[in-house]
C-alpha cells in the first residue's frame, strides 16, 4: 500500500541529499540573489534621479524617453546577464552536452544536473 501523504517529489530524493546538486542549486541562487541586489542598487539610483529630473526644468519627451530607455534597457540587461551567468554555472558543473554543444537554458540548469542528459539530443552528459 502507498503512502499518499507525501508528494511524488520526495520519492526522488531531494537536492539537499545529493551535494553536487546542492552546491549548483547554491550556485545558480547566488547568481540570482546578486543580480537582483544590484537591479534593486540601480533602481535605487534612478529613484532620485528622476525625482531631481521631474522638479528640474529641463523636461522634454527626449529625454523622458532616454530616460525609460535607461531604465528598460538596464532590465533588459539584467536578465540576459543572469541567463548568461547561469549558463556559466552549468559549464563548470560539466552540464554542456558534448555530442550536440547544447548549455541548458538558465532555467533548466538544475533541470539538467538532475536528470544528466541533454534536452535537445538526449545524450548523457559527463557531470
Amino acid at each position: 500500500m502507498q503512502n499518499n501523504d507525501r508528494p511524488d517529489d520526495e520519492e526522488d530524493g531531494d537536492i539537499s541529499d545529493d551535494p553536487r546538486l546542492s552546491a549548483i542549486d547554491r550556485d545558480l541562487a547566488s547568481v540570482s540573489k546578486r543580480n537582483d541586489n544590484l537591479l534593486l542598487v540601480i533602481l535605487l539610483m534612478l529613484v532620485p534621479l528622476a525625482f531631481v529630473y521631474e522638479r528640474s526644468g529641463f523636461k522634454g519627451v527626449w529625454l523622458d524617453a532616454a530616460f525609460l530607455g535607461l531604465l528598460f534597457g538596464t532590465i533588459g540587461y539584467l536578465i540576459f546577464r543572469v541567463a548568461r551567468q547561469k549558463q556559466r554555472v552549468a559549464a563548470r558543473y560539466g552540464l554542456v552536452c558534448r555530442m550536440c554543444g547544447e548549455k541548458p537554458k538558465a532555467h533548466m540548469v538544475l533541470s539538467a544536473a538532475m536528470t544528466q542528459h541533454c534536452a535537445r539530443c538526449g545524450s548523457k552528459l559527463r557531470g
